[in-house]
């Protein structure tokens, strides 16, 4: 395993790797600009997709087709589902789907999506990883604050551990062109408890520095 793609939401994200990997070039494709840096003997090319499933699957298709990596690590940030979790764990997504696709009373959320509707990060390389909670995450395209909203998520999928705006997209995109793909989220917040903005600003100025530990753990890991 050569090359690696490696997608954030935001550029706060992609700002904490870059400026501690040494020399990197960026090279733009489809006017998407890629940060392309070695990491031991890895090829990286690190993108910020933006906010959402949309955003998020086209970054993964760009990154395929013109960077053909031989793996795709979705790292960033999620929302806190189960009560055992804590802001700044970490939680690897064996297991991803979303929480917000229904087509109506004649299908649940089980079935309404033609095919899978769970995908998942490769098994061999997620076993390798430590430090870590591992279990299903959940992705949908709103950002969660709301303690019944978040209840009603955790009454549908009671094993999630966590819910973001982008995983499940990219775990979508990789499984449809046979990418192999990782996906490490760590816990900003927890929805619904009293000052949870506050929390969620608290995380950024406390723990996103960790972050580009754990990016380099996974690489030394696989």
């Amino acid at each position: 395993m050569k090359k690696i793609g490696v997608i954030v939401a935001m550029q706060k994200e992609l700002d904490l790797f870059i400026k501690n990997m040494g020399n990197y070039r960026v090279v733009t494709f489809n006017h998407h600009p890629f940060y392309i840096c070695k990491y031991k003997d890895f090829d990286l090319a690190i993108a910020v997709s933006g906010i959402g499933k949309v955003a998020a699957a086209l970054t993964a298709s760009n990154l395929i087709y013109n960077f053909s990596p031989d793996l795709i690590i979705n790292i960033g940030i999620s929302g806190g589902l189960d009560k055992n979790l804590n802001v700044g764990d970490w939680v690897l997504g064996l297991d991803l789907c979303y929480h917000d696709f229904w087509c109506g009373d004649d299908n649940d959320f089980e079935n309404a999506i033609c095919g899978s509707h769970i995908y998942h990060s490769d098994l061999e390389l997620a076993t390798r990883q430590k430090d870590c909670i591992k279990g299903l995450l959940c992705c949908g395209d709103w950002f969660i604050t709301d303690a019944e909203e978040l209840a009603e998520i955790k009454n549908r999928y009671p094993q999630a551990l966590a819910v973001d705006m982008e995983s499940t997209a990219i775990a979508q995109t990789c499984d449809a062109y046979k990418v192999k793909f990782l996906c490490m989220r760590q816990i900003s917040d927890t929805p619904g408890i009293k000052n949870h903005a506050e929390q969620y600003e608290k995380f950024w100025r406390d723990a996103p520095s960790h972050s580009l530990q754990v990016l380099t753990s996974i690489l030394d890991n696989l």
